[in-house]
């Protein structure tokens, strides 16, 4: 089980990752349990769908490579060719800097060191790099008892004039490659790209959904579950802006 605590003023609040446990504290705690496979019957938490997209990494590498689209199939292979090199690195600053440069180009909220190392060790990070230059960079929740790896983060250099961005692009889903390999290697079964909806809307994103579905993947519904009284927190949380794009 995947634990992370973190502070919402000066009350602690929990989330779970991939699995529930039973008890008081659990449903009347400031508590989420993300991305539940199995339908719990209980009245004192409130469920909300999750509709993300999930590939299968029980198939063979070779297997994989083949189900990716025609296109996605090809980019991969040509950025093979370039020389591009994948890597894991846990240097939280690292990934922190990098993804920093990328967060106000997407409009998306930067990250802080401390919210990264807060994810604990479950939390990896892998880099695509040519001749020394840092192309993308994805995060990854990895719990190895559920088989589950869950994408966190996806940034690249796409949105730097200086950078030829079909060069990114191939690097980019390069690493996706390089990642759904090396989890496979550690016995993961499910790779989860996550959810093709805008933050706290139904409105589904349909390049991104479109991107996923391109390596193979299948759209997939799980559950969020919350207490009541983190359910009405994050209600606050929304009400209040926090959710705002930079």
């Amino acid at each position: 089980m995947i634990k992370i605590s973190r502070k919402f003023f000066f009350l602690n609040v929990h989330e779970y990752w991939f699995s529930y446990y039973p008890g008081f504290w659990s449903i009347f705690g400031l508590n989420a349990f993300n991305h539940i496979r199995t339908d719990l019957k209980n009245p004192f938490l409130v469920k909300v769908p999750n509709y993300t997209v999930a590939l299968d990494l029980s198939k063979s590498k070779e297997q994989i490579l083949e189900d990716f689209s025609r296109t996605f199939n090809r980019l991969v292979r040509n950025s093979e060719k370039e020389g591009v090199k994948c890597y894991f690195d846990q240097d939280s600053s690292k990934f922190v800097n990098f993804f920093n440069e990328f967060a106000p180009a997407k409009g998306i909220p930067k990250e802080t060191i401390e919210r990264v190392k807060s994810y604990g060790p479950s939390f990896k990070i892998s880099y695509a790099e040519l001749d020394g230059q840092l192309l993308a960079t994805h995060t990854y929740l990895v719990d190895q008892g559920q088989k589950i790896v869950r994408l966190m983060h996806s940034a690249s250099m796409r949105f730097d004039e200086r950078f030829d961005s079909n060069k990114i692009g191939r690097a980019n889903k390069y690493l996706f490659y390089y990642d759904m390999l090396a989890f496979k290697d550690q016995g993961i079964l499910s790779f989860d790209f996550g959810g093709y909806h805008e933050t706290h809307s139904d409105k589904v994103i349909e390049s991104l959904l479109k991107f996923k579905l391109d390596f193979g993947a299948e759209k997939k519904t799980t559950a969020n579950y919350f207490s009541i009284p983190y359910y009405l927190l994050r209600k606050i949380y929304v009400l209040l802006g926090f959710y705002k794009k930079d």
